[in-house]
């Protein structure tokens, strides 16, 4: 009987700690920040949060920030542009995923930090903003105010679509996954850790399976 108690907590343990390695992002996880506004607001009250979706639109620039700071972690995530009727417009495809953005860093449009591109022909780029700094195929990146590293392959489903995207970040060595091809790496990056935010660039977007894990090895 003793045995059997001491399995079940060992197990209980076990199922205790991959529920805290791995958490699906909700509304509850973010607040909202707009480019016409200097407070944070509720989400709901920028986005549209319905069936599991994230349904990003709208005239104004924006983004969705994580409440929490992560670092050694898998983002992994789905998008696809809002091609519907309603939602038409003639600015060019444009959004991104920002992550290891500093904890402390102020709100504004764009903060610092690192961004999986996510744009018409460019999707996979990393864009370094506010002097942050890696190397990419041994080279290191000269520090800016936006610098961007182009991804290596292309591999972005047709508009519409869902494209499935992965990060992991880990001491500094970075890999950024799109429809499970490797389309950009870099090591030495000077940002390891922060919030996570989706970005909205003016162009109707929707997002959803937003997960976040903790890794312990790259």
């Amino acid at each position: 009987m003793f045995q059997k108690i001491t399995f079940s907590l060992a197990f209980l343990f076990i199922l205790n700690s991959c529920a805290v390695q791995q958490k699906s992002l909700s509304a509850d996880d973010w607040y909202a920040f707009t480019k016409t506004s200097t407070e944070r607001q509720q989400p709901s009250e920028v986005y549209e949060f319905s069936d599991g979706l994230i349904r990003m639109y709208g005239e104004t620039n924006s983004y969705l920030m994580s409440k929490k700071s992560y670092k050694n972690f898998e983002l992994s995530l789905e998008y696809r542009w809002n091609i519907e009727e309603k939602f038409k417009t003639k600015n060019k495809k444009n959004s991104g995923v920002m992550y290891n953005i500093p904890a402390d860093y102020p709100d504004k449009i764009w903060p610092k930090g690192i961004q999986f591109q996510i744009k018409e022909n460019t999707t996979g780029d990393f864009i370094f903003l506010d002097q942050v700094t890696a190397k990419v195929n041994g080279k290191l990146i000269e520090a800016g105010a936006s610098v961007t590293s182009a991804k290596f392959i292309e591999n972005e489903k047709p508009y519409g679509e869902w494209n499935s995207i992965v990060i992991k970040s880990f001491n500094g060595k970075i890999t950024q996954y799109l429809n499970g091809k490797l389309v950009n790496e870099c090591t030495e990056a000077t940002a390891t850790e922060g919030k996570i935010s989706l970005n909205y660039e003016s162009s109707p977007i929707d997002f959803r399976n937003i997960v976040i894990k903790n890794i312990s090895e790259e």
